[in-house]
C-alpha cells in the first residue's frame, strides 16, 4: 500500500502499517538504512513488537495480542483485528479470542445498509463519489472477484491511490460480508460510468480460474445479500439486473468467469430468477379467542426459525416479512398468559400467511386444549375486541388459527510480504 520492505513500513502519519520513523529510531538508524537492508527491517520489526509488548512472554502468544494490535499500524479496531487473525492464522494456533478481547478496545456494532454485515470499513474518500441516490437511482447488482484476498480488497478500497472501490466484499471461507460503502453513494467497480451511478457492486474473495473460491458459504451468503439488495432497491431479480462485471458494456475484466456457477447462484438469490423471498407472516394475538377477545398489545411475538422478534402492534397485530417457503411457527410470551404458539406451511414466497393466537389464562381452562381454529375461508379476522394490554387482568393461554391470503466474525489482514498490491479492479 505505498510502503517500504518486508513489512510495508509506513511513514507514522499513515495507518495502513508499522510505523517506519518509530522502527528506525529504536535501532537509532535512519530510514534510509533500515530500507536498505532486509535484515534491518527485521530488526525494526522485531523492535517495534518488543516496544509495544514488553511484558509479553514468547511461550505465551495470547500476550502478544496488544502489540500485534499496534504494530498493525490501524486505528479502526475491526482492522486491528483482521491482522492478528491473520498473525494467528500464520502461526497456526487458535487463540483464546475471550481472553484477548478482554484486553483489546471492543468492535462497534457494524453498521451500513445490510444487516448481515460482519463489519462495515469505509473506503476511501477519494476512490467513491459520494451521493444520495434511492431505488429509483438504482437498477444493477454487480458480481466482481476479486483476484485476491478477502482482507487485500479491503485495504485496496481504503487505500487513497487505488481509485477503485466496491459496496461489498465478500471472503470465500465463511460467507463474511464487510461492507465499504453505503449503497447511496457510487462505487468505482464497474469501468463504465453509467453502470457505475446505477449499480451496487459486490467484490467475491478469489481467482476466476479457481473454482474453489467459490464455496457453498460464499454463494449463500452473497446470494442473500444480493436478495436484500435487490428487495430494497426494488431491483428485478433476474440475470437482466444481476450481471458479471464481464457484461457490463465497454468491460475489459473477466470476472467472476467460467467458474462462477450463475444458475445456482440465481436459484439461491430468487428461486431460479423468481421473485426474491417476501412472504409475509401475520397474525393477531387475542384473549381467549381470535375473533372476540380482547387483542393484546406490547406483547413479545418470536419467530422460532430465526429468534427475530416482533411486538404486537396497537390493534394487536404482529408481522414478519421477508420468508422463504417452508413451515414457519411463531412463539407468544405475555405476562399471565400460557405461552402461545403457531405453525404455519408457506407454499408460496409472497403475499400474506395468517398465524393468530389466542392466548388463555394460566393454570389451563376448558379451552387450554382446544384445536387451532380454521380461518381459511375467512381469512383475516375482523377487530371485533377490545384492545388490552397484557397484564390489565390475569388469564394465559394458546391456540392458534392460520390461513394464506395469496463467535465474533474475524476479518483477515496482511502482514508482511504477502500483502497484496492490487485486486482485479
Amino acid at each position: 500500500w505505498g510502503g517500504y520492505g518486508l513489512y510495508d513500513f509506513q511513514e507514522d502519519d499513515q495507518v495502513h502499517g508499522p510505523g517506519i520513523e518509530l522502527a528506525s529510531q529504536l535501532l537509532d538508524l535512519s530510514p534510509d538504512q533500515v530500507m536498505a537492508s532486509p535484515q534491518e527491517q527485521v530488526r525494526a520489526a522485531a523492535a517495534l513488537l518488543a516496544w509495544y509488548a514488553p511484558q509479553a512472554r514468547v511461550e505465551d502468544l495470547e500476550s502478544w495480542a496488544p502489540a500485534l494490535q499496534a504494530f498493525s499500524g490501524r486505528e479502526d479496531p475491526g482492522l486491528q483485528l483482521m491482522y492478528l487473525d491473520y498473525v494467528y492464522g500464520v502461526l497456526g494456533v487458535s487463540p483464546d479470542w475471550d481472553r484477548i478481547l478482554d484486553v483489546l478496545p471492543a468492535l462497534p456494532a457494524p453498521a451500513g445498509d445490510y444487516s448481515g454485515n460482519s463489519a462495515y470499513v469505509q473506503a476511501h474518500s477519494s476512490n467513491y463519489t459520494n451521493a444520495s441516490r434511492s431505488s429509483s437511482d438504482i437498477n444493477y447488482v454487480v458480481i466482481h472477484t476479486t483476484q485476491g484476498s478477502y482482507s487485500g480488497a479491503i485495504s485496496w478500497f481504503q487505500n487513497s491511490s487505488s481509485n477503485v472501490s466496491a459496496h461489498y466484499v465478500i471472503r470465500s471461507s465463511d460467507g463474511a460480508v464487510t461492507q465499504m460503502l453505503l449503497e447511496e453513494d457510487i462505487g468505482w467497480h464497474a469501468g463504465n460510468w453509467s453502470y457505475n451511478e446505477q449499480s451496487v457492486g459486490i467484490e467475491h474473495e478469489g481467482y476466476v480460474d479457481d473454482a474453489s473460491w467459490y464455496t457453498t458459504a460464499m454463494y449463500t451468503s452473497s446470494a442473500k445479500l444480493t436478495a436484500d439488495i435487490c428487495k430494497r432497491q426494488k431491483i428485478p431479480v433476474d440475470r437482466s439486473h444481476i450481471i458479471a462485471h464481464s457484461e457490463v458494456p465497454g468491460a475489459t475484466h473477466t470476472d467472476p468467469g467460467s467458474n462462477w456457477d450463475w444458475s445456482r447462484y440465481m436459484e439461491l438469490v430468487g428461486g431460479g430468477g423468481g421473485t426474491v423471498d417476501d412472504a409475509e407472516l401475520i397474525g393477531v394475538v387475542a384473549d381467549s379467542d381470535i375473533y372476540n377477545g380482547a387483542r393484546l398489545v406490547g406483547v413479545a411475538v418470536t419467530l422460532d426459525q430465526t429468534g427475530e422478534q416482533a411486538t404486537t402492534d396497537s390493534d394487536g397485530y404482529y408481522r414478519f416479512d421477508g420468508l422463504g417457503t417452508g413451515t414457519w411457527s411463531v412463539t407468544v410470551h405475555a405476562d399471565g398468559f400460557v405461552d402461545g404458539t403457531c405453525a404455519k406451511e408457506i407454499s408460496s414466497a409472497s403475499g400474506q400467511w395468517w398465524c393468530s393466537i389466542a392466548m388463555l389464562p394460566d393454570g389451563g381452562g376448558p379451552d387450554d386444549t382446544q384445536e387451532p381454529i380454521d380461518t381459511e375461508d375467512t381469512g383475516e379476522p375482523e377487530a371485533v375486541g377490545p384492545v388490552r394490554a397484557p397484564g390489565d387482568r390475569l388469564p394465559l393461554g394458546r391456540g392458534c388459527a392460520s390461513a394464506p391470503v395469496g463467535k465474533l466474525s474475524l476479518l483477515l489482514a496482511l502482514l508482511g510480504a504477502v500483502a497484496l498490491r492490487r485486486t482485479q479492479d
